[in-house]
Formats: structure tokens, sequence, C-alpha cells
């Protein structure tokens, strides 16, 4: 944890006058040190101000858990390390707090110029972990005096209330995508970039404290275009040419799509609520499954294990709607049994393989729509929450005040004694301790 990035930190609560903080990490470590080193920065001037450790989960711990958010009624979120940079829709304003890998500037600017000069393109993407987030200025930099077309994607540091829900912004694996030029710095769409076209080269800035999954769902979604990845540790860089990976995991991955024309029953199972437009996709996805004549049932779980899986053995398989590094993570055993919203939509015929791999809900609910199918409002057809007090109290004493008594029932199940002739006879047995049994010899 970075000393400057805490008083920042602190004196933005203050300056925004923030009551109710709520601190989320992979690392509890790192989460606990933040949240110890604010309250003392707060309690030594008798602020009024409460900081919350929020706990994490087996899968989804690089998105930012609002709904344990806003069980403490927190009005502000810090997520503390690695982060997949998904879009989300949040309630209250959002701050990702980055970690920062060690590295000297002209290592990083000498390697990346060293893959672009080695290499034919006409357009490059870069595109880096969190931890490089400092040395964003050093990629640009370079970038502006290429004299092609040249494009970063961003990772983000603040997430404002709404502005997920109101803007449409497209990004690429959660990261904004801008044009950078000589005259700036300008947002551009996704198909911009030509992905899978082999003049366009992908370059890839990965440390060691990478999101699981991160290489894996970048390389897929890039699939077909040049792919190179420049690996920081221990204060070093190193290149690799991936060019192949993004192919091998589509190939692996079509199996998933004949699962889904194969599959009879499938559960659209959400790991994470908190990503933009999760309820639509859900939604339209139930009703494609159900248009194509197959059932579909909706879960919502926080710790995915196998376990959970096997407790609906009539399902044949899995939905996964989450963030693409842990869609890209999953363990074997749970893998085997789930596909990726990209995997149903081309099982059922609403894509074709042939197209990007795609994580961002935004992007695949556009193949959702079916003509004749009145939309509906996802907020309406939310399950609702208990909130607190008796309210439970009262829906069991409703419910139970439907069900008929016992005694005005016309059906009372089988007759115990249904084929016996002989009915057995009841004998009054003895009172007392025995002294000793007939069968028993006497010595």
């Amino acid at each position: 944890m970075w000393l400057e990035d805490v008083d920042a930190i602190a004196s933005e609560i203050r300056d925004k006058g923030y009551r109710r903080i709520a601190i989320q990490s992979s690392d509890v470590t790192a989460a606990t040190t933040l949240c110890t080193e604010l309250s003392r920065r707060f309690h030594e001037s008798e602020g009024k101000e409460e900081f919350y450790v929020l706990g994490d989960v087996f899968i989804g711990s690089c998105c930012t858990d609002l709904i344990a958010a806003k069980r403490c009624d927190a009005d502000y979120v810090l997520h503390v390390g690695p982060s997949c940079q998904s879009s989300i829709a949040p309630q209250m304003p959002v701050r990702r707090v980055f970690n920062r890998v060690t590295l000297d500037e002209s290592i990083l600017r000498e390697r990346v110029n060293q893959v672009l000069g080695a290499h034919e393109f006409e357009r490059v993407l870069i595109i880096y972990d969190t931890a490089v987030h400092h040395l964003r200025y050093v990629l640009c930099d370079i970038l502006r005096h290429l004299h092609k077309e040249t494009f970063i994607a961003e990772c983000r540091e603040y997430v404002s209330v709404n502005t997920e829900c109101t803007g449409e912004q497209e990004t690429f694996c959660g990261r904004t995508v801008l044009s950078i030029t000589e005259k700036g710095e300008e947002a551009v769409t996704v198909d911009s970039l030509c992905l899978g076209d082999k003049n366009t080269l992908v370059v890839y800035i990965k440390t060691d404290t990478a999101c699981e999954g991160s290489l894996d769902q970048i390389a897929i979604s890039s699939a077909g275009s040049q792919f190179h990845v420049i690996h920081i540790s221990n204060g070093n860089a190193s290149e690799s040419n991936e060019d192949s990976l993004g192919d091998k995991l589509r190939l692996r991955r079509y199996r998933n799509v004949e699962k889904v024309k194969a599959a009879d029953t499938i559960g659209v199972m959400v790991v994470s609520r908190n990503l933009r437009h999760s309820s639509e996709l859900r939604l339209n996805l139930a009703k494609l499954i159900k248009h194509s004549g197959k059932r579909s049932y909706a879960l919502s779980v926080n710790c995915l294990t196998e376990a959970k899986l096997a407790n609906f053995p009539n399902i044949d398989v899995y939905c996964l709607m989450s963030c693409g590094s842990a869609a890209m993570s999953l363990p074997d055993e749970i893998s085997r049994r789930t596909v990726s919203p990209y995997d149903l939509l081309v099982g059922l015929d609403r894509m074709d393989w042939s197209m990007p791999y795609e994580f961002d809900f935004s992007r695949l609910l556009r193949y959702t729509h079916i003509e004749g199918v009145e939309k509906q409002d996802a907020r309406k057809q939310e399950m609702r929450k208990l909130q607190g007090g008796t309210e439970l109290k009262v829906q069991v004493e409703a419910f139970m005040a439907t069900l008929p008594d016992n005694s005005k029932r016309t059906f009372s199940g089988v007759d115990p004694e249904y084929g016996i002739s002989d009915k057995p006879t009841i004998i009054k047995g003895f009172h007392g301790t025995a002294s000793g049994y007939e069968h028993e010899r006497l010595l």
C-alpha cells in the first residue's frame, strides 16, 4: 500500500463528506491495512466516519461487490488490488486502488519499442494490467510518436453513480478504448480496433498480480490478430509471442456449443449481479431458451462450488454469468458443466461462431431479441428481497393459512395394513426386572 494513496483517499473522503466506507480486496491483508490506516487518520481528528472490510468470495473477487456494500449502507466503496475492470452499475461512487508494479520506465519503454519495431501492422492496441496504470503516460508517449493507428485500453480508477447505466461507452475487456494521436486522446468503439485482423497488433502488458484468467480473456477476445505479451516480473520485462493462444482457446471452447445443443434443461446461473445489464441479459436468455423448446432455471449463487452444481442433477448445463476473468479461470470440475453466454447464443443459433468472442453483456444483448416478444422491464422481474422485521413471520402465517387442515383432507394416503391378511396383535408385557429366562440354563 502506497502512503500517498492513503493520504489522497483520506482527503477525498473528507472533501466529499463520505461517512460509511466499504473496503473490498481479494487480499484481506491489504483491505485491513487500508482500513487501519484510514481509521487511524480519522479517529485522531475525532471523525465520525465508519470503515467496513467486505468479505470476499471464491469466484468473482475481482469484481466490486456492490451488494455487500449496500448491505452495510456504504456511501463510498474502495476496491483494493487487482481488478477485472468489468463494467458495473453502482449506486454509490467506487474508487479502485491499484497496486503498483516496481519497474523502471526506461525498461518498459525499451521493451515496448522492441515489440513494435519487430512486427508489421497497420494498427496497434496496448492493454495493460491495473498494476501498470501509474506508467500509462509512458505507453501513451510511445503511441503518440507512431505514424499509425494507435489505441490504448485504459484501466478505470473511478466509477461514478449511474454513469454505467446512462452511458453506453464501449469497452474492451472492461477497459475504455482510447485513440492516441499527437492532438490528444479520444474514446472510440471496439469495432475501430478491427480485432481478428492480422494487421492489428495487440500488446498485453502483464504482471504477476494480474487477475487469474486475464491473459486467456484478452487472448480469446483478440483471436485472429497478432498477440504479444510483455511480462513484468522482479523489475524486468520479457516478451513472448502468443499469436496462436486465442485460436487454441476458441477451439477448446467449441465443445461448449455442442453441450448447449444437446441439452434439454439449461440453468442460467448468476455469479456477479453487479455487472451492467446482468438482469436484462438473464431474462432474455431465459426467453431464448424457452423459445428454442428447452427448459430453463434461474439461479443466483455466491461461492460457486462443484457441490452446488450437483444439487440440481436434472440441469444438463449451466450458463455462467460472470466477468470474463472468472469465466476463463474456473476449476476443471466446474468448467465441465458450465458455458458462457456467448457459447449459449451460438448454440441457440443467435450468433455465429466466426464472430469475435464476447464477454461484455451490453454487446451480447444485441443478439437476444426475439421478434414478436414484448420487452419487459428487468427491474420488475427481480425477486424482491425481505426487508427485515416481522415480514417473514407475516408471509409464513399467510402461507400456512392457505393450507387445509389434515382432518379435512379427502386423500389419506396408502393404508399401512393393505394386503396383510393376518393382523398383528399386541400382547401386554410384564413389569419389573427379570430374574431369568426360560431358555437360559440354570447352574
